[in-house]
């Protein structure tokens, strides 16, 4: 029996091989950056009272290899995570953790204050909290 896939979850499918099909072609960022873009931290981005929260998982990653900058209405994050060293005769049969350079751009669901931006490193996940910012509506 074949497996359907339903409509809506299409495109999940052809992203992930898109960016599998990059990974594996070496592929570079538009305008020349030299770093390649291996993969991209699973995130949840939600709406808390007055806070945007972003939350990223990005076990196995020191603090100190982590950049987090954001402008206007996105948040990116990037950084490294090192592969760990292994013995010299390793003969693997399944190698699946995600390793070496990541990058992820959020569009940001509303304004928020760039200065009031708080993040924390715990058990390998990453959290953002961006304050909203006060947008006054016109009538």
């Amino acid at each position: 029996m074949k497996r359907k896939i339903r409509p809506e979850f299409r495109i999940f499918r052809a992203e992930t091989e898109i960016r599998k099909d990059r990974a594996e072609s070496g592929y570079r960022r538009p305008g020349g950056s030299d770093f390649n873009i291996l993969w991209e931290p699973a995130t949840d981005v939600y709406e808390k009272g007055r806070e945007v929260v972003v939350e990223a998982e990005v076990p196995g990653v020191p603090l100190e290899h982590l950049k987090i900058v954001q402008w206007g209405n996105r948040l990116a994050i990037s950084g490294v995570k090192q592969e760990e060293p292994k013995a010299k005769k390793v003969k693997f049969h399944r190698l699946e953790r995600e390793m070496g350079v990541f990058h992820k751009e959020i569009v940001l669901p509303v304004p928020v204050e760039t200065e009031k931006t708080v993040a924390i490193l715990e058990n390998g996940v990453l959290t953002i909290r961006l304050k909203k910012a006060n947008v006054k509506k016109e009538i």
